[in-house]
């Protein structure tokens, strides 16, 4: 079968919004739990740039695993959740660290000041944090905020021209494709759609500047939420499924399906 991606329905932002915030709220417990661990290495780690970077992204590509779990519709479970993670745990990490290396490579070449060495982006004490505050709001933006700007870049990230687009490790993951019909197809994908992937593209800078600031303990929200957003929308565009499926109620009804369970 040929698969070509299609360009949503008019209103694609807006109806792509309320899904992932309906997923979000489906497995919030140990989704949410799972984020905020992870946030926290990226603050333990804050001085290893490649390593915060590579949680970061881990935890936001995981994220649309999960969020592909939960619109199975049947009751999952952490073991449910754990055993996808496990799943695609090798693609998750040789995704995650090509794109964290590449990201590192342009920041080395294009956009790193003269008078930063090029080392930086292995080990740095610049803004590091040396003693939390006394006031517990500026101590939850000291830790929360490294994960805030991780998540920013991540878009970027995954969008280095001829190398990643958003929605190639679903396309690797959830449809078994190869890294370079994923990179087309992905690719394919937000062109066709350029409108509200931009859009999803202004959330990845302006909520997590803004969640940072104001709000910085639910930043570990944010990841759950673009995971889900993306997983909707590369649901609509990929396979033709503009809703999230019915949560259903028996624990008899659940059963694998193909898109949770290939590789």
């Amino acid at each position: 079968m040929m698969l070509e991606p299609q360009a949503a329905a008019p209103g694609a932002l807006l109806r792509w919004l309320r899904q992932a915030l309906g997923l979000l709220w489906r497995g919030a417990g140990f989704w949410l739990a799972l984020s905020i661990l992870m946030c926290l290495w990226v603050f333990v780690g804050h001085r290893l740039p490649l390593l915060s970077g590579m949680l970061a992204l881990g935890a936001l590509l995981g994220s649309v695993l999960i969020a592909a779990e939960l619109d199975q519709g049947g009751r999952v479970r952490l073991a449910d959740v754990l055993g996808v993670l496990r799943r695609h745990a090798a693609s998750l990490l040789r995704f995650t660290a090509t794109v964290t290396l590449a990201g590192a490579l342009v920041w080395v070449v294009l956009l790193a000041k003269p008078e930063v060495a090029w080392w930086n982006i292995l080990y740095t004490s610049r803004n590091a944090i040396e003693v939390l505050s006394a006031d517990g709001f500026i101590a939850l933006r000291q830790i929360f905020v490294y994960s805030a700007f991780a998540l920013g870049l991540c878009y970027f990230g995954l969008n280095i021209p001829g190398l990643t687009s958003i929605f190639q490790f679903p396309c690797m993951t959830l449809l078994g494709l190869p890294y370079r019909d994923a990179l087309r197809l992905g690719a394919a994908g937000q062109i066709r759609n350029i409108g509200p992937v931009l859009g999803i593209g202004l959330l990845f800078v302006v909520l997590p500047v803004l969640f940072g600031l104001l709000l910085p303990l639910l930043v570990p929200v944010l990841y759950c939420f673009f995971g889900a957003l993306t997983y909707v929308a590369f649901r609509e565009i990929f396979l033709g499924v503009s809703e999230n499926r019915p949560q259903r109620v028996s624990e008899a009804a659940d059963v694998a399906t193909p898109l949770s369970s290939r590789a």
